[in-house]
Formats: structure tokens, C-alpha cells, sequence
């Protein structure tokens, strides 16, 4: 049965048998039969074999040439034979003959011909004006050779010297900035919540990140880490009120960031 288009088509098994039998020795009419057989559509086959339908269509027709390479055609025939329950050795060497891939590919005999009336190359000779070229050059490097070197009579002037190149000095990078850091000059310490005495140990620390502006005061004050949330409050309001000798850069008074300070609040007796 057929569904190709959504249609049912019914198709004569005993048909398709006789015509198997009938195309032993081609190997596209036994694919055919086989698969007209089992009631397979050519879209059908693609789909569950993963080959092409026009691909299907040329091994069944033995159109080798709209087959891929030869490897990939062959293949494509075993998988097809595998996938229909034939013998795949024996449809792979009926689609061999069939499609002619049994036959060699011609070789151009010409490529492989020695000529036989070819000449053999002429041996270079060396002309007359070559060799006396030759003697020629041989004389000139004997002569220079026996020719005295120069010798420099005591007294007389040296051989002038080269000019001394005066080195560049390397230009000294400017000095770095004079930075001076921010110092704490009025720290007031921090009062002891009572209402945290319940929950507190006997000694509790918080540590504080503020900022210091160029008047010396305290901005953006904040809790780093506290060893007991509840003091959290009392040692902001404490540094609130400290003041700083802001800090400095070539004389003139910046913004500090992210100084640290640690808080310390003991249980009182």
C-alpha cells in the first residue's frame, strides 16, 4: 500500500513476484519487485533508508549516471538492498555489471609511449670565448693574490677615525605626586546599646567602611561585617561624628575611599 499523496494504492503482490523472478540478473528490476512487493512507495523507501528518492529512483533505472561517486553509489545500493531483505553481495555485483561500474576506465596509451623517433639532447659544448673567459679569471685571482698589502710607515698619520656619535640622555619620567592619606583626628567612641545585652557576647566588633570628603568629613559610611547585627547602628552614628585631616594629593585636598575601621563594644559590668 501507497501513501505517498495521502491516497491508498493496492498493489498486485503476485505481480511483483513473477517480475523478481522474471529480472534475475538486474539488479534495479529485483529492487523494484521487492519493494512494490512490501507495498513501499519510493518516498516511503527514502524516508526509512535516508537516501533520496531521486537516488532511489536511479539505482532501480541503473542510471549510474545521475548516481553520486562511485563509493558513495554502491553504498547507497547495499544499504537499499540490506534495508528490502536481499542478498546484498549478490544485488551489489549485478548493479556493478548493469551500470558498468565493472569496467575499467580507459587509460590514454599516448600518455605512456616513448617516442621512438625522438632525438637525443645535444651535449652542451663549451665555446672558445668561454674558455679563454675562464683563463682569464683564473690569471686576475692569481694576481691579486701576489700583490703586497699596505703598510703604514711609523710616524705617519693614522687612519682617521670615525666619528663618536653623542649619546642621547634618556628623558627622567616627572616626579610622582605626593599623596598623603587621610588621618583620623577626632574619633568619638561608640555608646553600648543595652538593648542588645541579651544577645550579646562579651565582646562584640563591627567593621565599618566609610568615605572621607575633602573637608574632612565622613560620607557613605556602611557595615562591612559585624560579629552581632544589633551593633550595627550604634557604630554608624559613632563614626558619623569623627573628623578627618583629609587626604592629599600634590598639596590639594581628595576623596578617600573605602577606609576600614574595626569597632569594638565590651560588656559592661
Amino acid at each position: 500500500m501507497n501513501s505517498k499523496d495521502g491516497t491508498a494504492e493496492i498493489f498486485d503482490m503476485e505481480d511483483a513476484r513473477r517480475r523478481r523472478a522474471d529480472n534475475g540478473d538486474d539488479a534495479g528490476a529485483l529492487l523494484r519487485a521487492a519493494r512494490e512487493e512490501q507495498g513501499l512507495s519510493l518516498n516511503e523507501a527514502a524516508a526509512k533508508t535516508h537516501i533520496k528518492e531521486r537516488h532511489l529512483e536511479a539505482i532501480e533505472a541503473l542510471a549510474a549516471d545521475a548516481l553520486p561517486a562511485r563509493p558513495y553509489a554502491i553504498g547507497f545500493v547495499r544499504a537499499y538492498a540490506e534495508f528490502l531483505d536481499l542478498d546484498a553481495d549478490a544485488i551489489v555485483g549485478l548493479f556493478k555489471t548493469g551500470a558498468g561500474f565493472e569496467t575499467a576506465s580507459p587509460v590514454e596509451a599516448e600518455k605512456f609511449e616513448v617516442a621512438e623517433n625522438a632525438e637525443p639532447a645535444d651535449k652542451p659544448e663549451l665555446s672558445l670565448l668561454a674558455v679563454v673567459c675562464i683563463l682569464a679569471f683564473i690569471l686576475w685571482c692569481a694576481w691579486q693574490i701576489t700583490l703586497p698589502r699596505e703598510v703604514r710607515q711609523l710616524g705617519s698619520a693614522p687612519p682617521e677615525a670615525a666619528p663618536v656619535e653623542t649619546a642621547v640622555p634618556t628623558p627622567v619620567a616627572p616626579p610622582a605626586e605626593a599623596v598623603v592619606d587621610a588621618v583620623l583626628i577626632e574619633r568619638v567612641e561608640p555608646i553600648y546599646p543595652m538593648g542588645c545585652l541579651n544577645s550579646a557576647a562579651a565582646v562584640e566588633t563591627v567593621i565599618l567602611s566609610l568615605s572621607v570628603t575633602p573637608q574632612g568629613r565622613v560620607a557613605g559610611e556602611r557595615i562591612v561585617e559585624a560579629s552581632n547585627s544589633c551593633f550595627g547602628e550604634a557604630a554608624l552614628i559613632a563614626v558619623r561624628r569623627w573628623k578627618f585631616e583629609p587626604m592629599t594629593v600634590a598639596g590639594r585636598p581628595r576623596s578617600a575611599h573605602d577606609q576600614r575601621f574595626e569597632l569594638t563594644f565590651e560588656r559592661p559590668l
